[in-house]
C-alpha cells in the first residue's frame, strides 16, 4: 500500500483583457488531453480526465526519459538492462481533483512526477499556440482549518518570524520586481548568508502592535509567488492576541497548509498508473476536506 501527500491550492487566473476565464476550461478541453509537453527531462501530459457536476478529476502523467539503472537477480547476481527502447521511458503519475465552484485544486505529491511548482509550466505550454485569451495562473496554498480558526480570531499582530533560504537564489528569481521582501534578503545575500532568520517583535504588552498592512503585503506577495519561491520560504509565522482573550496565538503560513493523504495499492511490475484507484482515493480526500474548503472560501 502506497501513501501519498495531497496538497490543496486555490487557482487564481487573471486575463489581460480582464475577461472571465476558469481553470476547468483548460482541464476539460479535449484538445489538451494526451499532449506531450517536455518539462525537466520528462514528457508530461494530461490524461484520464473526467467531468462531474461539482468537480473534475484526472491525472498528469510523466514519462521519464533519463538513463535508467540496470536490474539485478539477487539469486544469480546477474545484472541486465531494463530493455527500454529509445522512444520508451518510465511512467509516473499525479492524480488531481478540481472543485469548479471554489476553484480549488487537490494535487498528489510524488517524487518522480510533476511537482506542483511546475504545473504552471505545463498549462502555459498547453495553451501557448491555442487561440485563448492570454492568462496568468497562480496556485495559492490554502491553510488548514485549525490555522484558519486562529487567523480569524487573531486581533493585532505582536510578532513576525521569517526564514528565507538561499537569499542569492531568491534575488535572482525576483530581481526585476519591487518588494519589501527584497529589503530583507539583500543584506543577507551581500554578506554571503545561506539562511536569513528575522524576527520583528513588539515587546510592550499593551497598546503597541505591528503594522498589519505591511505584514499583509508581504504575505500576499509570497502567496502570489509561492510556486517560484516554495524552496526558499521556510517560515512565515505571525503571532498575535486572540480577540477578547488575553492569549497569544500563532500561525505559520508555510507549516500550517491544508494537507491530506491518499492510499492505494501498487505492485512491483505495474502495467498502468492505477487511475481508477487513485481517482477514487482523491475523491474521498476531497469529501473529507470539502466542509473546510467551503467554510473558509
Amino acid at each position: 500500500m502506497t501513501e501519498k501527500k495531497v496538497e490543496v491550492v486555490q487557482v487564481k487566473i487573471k486575463t489581460i483583457d480582464e475577461s472571465e476565464f476558469k481553470f476547468e476550461q483548460i482541464l476539460l478541453n479535449p484538445d489538451f488531453h494526451n499532449v506531450d509537453i517536455k518539462i525537466g527531462g520528462s514528457h508530461r501530459s494530461l490524461v484520464y480526465v473526467q467531468d462531474h457536476e461539482n468537480y473534475c478529476v484526472g491525472l498528469i502523467q510523466s514519462t521519464k526519459m533519463d538513463s535508467t539503472p540496470p536490474k539485478r537477480n539477487i539469486l544469480t547476481n546477474e545484472t541486465l538492462a531494463l530493455g527500454l527502447k529509445r522512444e520508451e521511458g518510465l511512467l509516473y503519475g499525479n492524480v488531481f481533483l478540481f472543485d469548479k465552484e471554489k476553484q480549488v485544486l487537490l494535487y498528489e505529491v510524488t517524487r518522480d512526477g510533476l511537482f506542483i511548482g511546475q504545473l504552471g509550466d505545463l498549462f502555459y505550454s498547453l495553451i501557448r499556440d491555442y487561440p485563448l485569451v492570454k492568462i496568468d495562473i497562480k496556485f495559492i496554498p490554502l491553510m488548514n482549518a485549525n490555522a484558519m480558526e486562529k487567523l480569524l480570531s487573531m486581533g493585532d499582530r505582536k510578532a513576525v518570524h521569517i526564514q528565507f533560504a538561499h537569499p542569492d537564489e531568491m534575488l535572482k528569481k525576483i530581481k526585476s520586481e519591487q518588494s519589501a521582501i527584497k529589503e530583507i534578503i539583500k543584506p543577507g545575500k551581500d554578506i554571503g548568508a545561506e539562511l536569513i532568520d528575522v524576527i520583528y517583535k513588539v515587546t510592550t504588552t499593551k497598546g503597541k502592535y505591528l503594522h498589519n498592512g505591511k505584514i499583509n503585503n508581504m504575505l500576499e506577495y509570497i502567496n502570489n509567488k509561492f510556486d517560484l519561491l516554495r524552496d526558499n520560504v521556510k517560515k512565515f509565522e505571525v503571532k498575535g492576541y486572540e480577540e477578547d482573550v488575553e492569549k497569544i496565538t500563532e500561525v505559520d503560513f508555510i507549516r500550517d497548509k491544508m494537507i491530506e493523504k491518499i492510499k492505494y495499492s501498487d505492485s512491483k511490475n505495474m502495467s498502468d498508473l492505477k487511475p481508477t484507484a487513485r481517482k477514487q482515493e482523491i475523491i474521498l480526500a476531497y469529501e473529507r476536506l470539502r466542509r473546510d474548503i467551503y467554510r473558509y472560501l
